[in-house]
């Protein structure tokens, strides 16, 4: 039974990829509604300068810690390819969602994204799935904390983004990321690049990449960022009321 389930999915993986990537899309879209309504529907808004005065501060805040703080997984977990950097760029975006709602978390995001583009080592690859992540998770966790804002919310936001998180990588790197640095520089130069994960080969590289690095990786970053967001947030937002 096993083996005719394993042979189905070899067999049709082109057909379960592309449902996968039209299922996420579809599912990106609905939250943007979703986040749409949610953020027209927050009471007290502040004045609009201020509040385009704070995102453009947090979309600065956001790409300075992209470029400037950061580090390979890979000095702390010999197993994790070291082109995986920690960096702490999606906290600004998560303060900005939590702040005024998921659009504006969004915006954030958005800015982050052409801001680096033209710097990009990957041809646009990385960044790519940076504004992706950025977007599922600041949508899902500012919708989730806007609906009632109190710290059990702001615990289940904050798990939130660690789940969402997880998922959107695992689904970036298996359809997207991975296949298309493969066929840009070669397979045997990424492969070579991915040798440092234990028993790793050409039959099973794209399963050990995510069991050993896009997981690893992700629940590191994903618990360091959604911590960094709880901690910060009800300081910053009690500072910014006093504005």
């Amino acid at each position: 039974m096993i083996d005719q389930i394993t042979e189905f999915l070899k067999s049709n993986m082109a057909i379960i990829e592309l449902t996968l990537i039209i299922v996420f899309m579809i599912a990106l879209v609905v939250l943007i509604i979703f986040a749409w309504r949610a953020e027209n529907k927050i009471e007290n808004k502040p004045k609009k300068i201020k509040k385009m005065v704070v995102i453009s501060i947090l979309s600065a805040l956001s790409v300075i810690l992209y470029y400037f703080i950061k580090f390979p997984l890979g000095v702390i977990l010999p197993f994790v390819p070291q082109f995986l950097d920690i960096h702490f760029s999606n906290v600004p975006i998560y303060i900005g969602g939590y702040l005024f709602g998921p659009i504006s978390g969004s915006i954030i995001a958005i800015i982050r994204f052409i801001v680096k583009l033209p710097g990009s080592t990957t041809l646009g690859t990385g960044e790519l799935a940076d504004l992706v992540i950025g977007l599922a998770t600041v949508l899902v966790s500012s919708i989730m904390y806007h609906r009632k804002k109190n710290k059990k919310t702001a615990i289940t936001s904050a798990a939130a983004i660690m789940v969402v998180w997880i998922i959107t990588a695992i689904l970036a790197n298996w359809l997207f990321i991975l296949p298309f640095y493969m066929s840009l520089y070669g397979f045997d130069a990424v492969l070579g690049m991915l040798l440092v994960i234990p028993g790793i080969d050409a039959s099973n590289y794209m399963l050990l990449y995510i069991l050993y690095a896009v997981i690893p990786f992700n629940i590191v970053i994903s618990g360091l960022v959604s911590g960094m967001t709880f901690l910060l947030y009800k300081r910053l937002s009690i500072i910014y009321k006093k504005i």
